[in-house]
């Protein structure tokens, strides 16, 4: 059985993804501090995820650590920022 790939698939234009960005490393102790949260308890996400594998492709290596902003679309607040962290495993 042959298995049959998609090619170029761009995970970031599809309609169930929300939009993804690297937080800069000079923003990320701020945002921390507005959200009030240390960064160890913020939600995590994989580096093997295939978001941030598409956001390497774009910036480069994204170390463990990292802040990810995400910006999901809200009936009642319009945009919702939530941060991620990225972690190995």
């Amino acid at each position: 059985m042959e298995i049959k790939t998609m090619g170029s698939f761009n995970v970031m234009k599809h309609g169930l993804v929300p939009e993804h960005r690297v937080v800069p490393q000079d923003r990320e102790e701020e945002i921390l501090e507005d959200i009030d949260l240390s960064r160890d308890k913020l939600p995590k996400i994989l580096k093997s995820d295939p978001v941030l594998q598409h956001l390497e492709k774009v910036h480069g290596d994204i170390e463990e650590g990292r802040i990810i902003e995400v910006n999901r679309e809200s009936e009642t607040a319009g945009v919702a920022k939530v941060y991620r962290l990225v972690i190995e495993k």
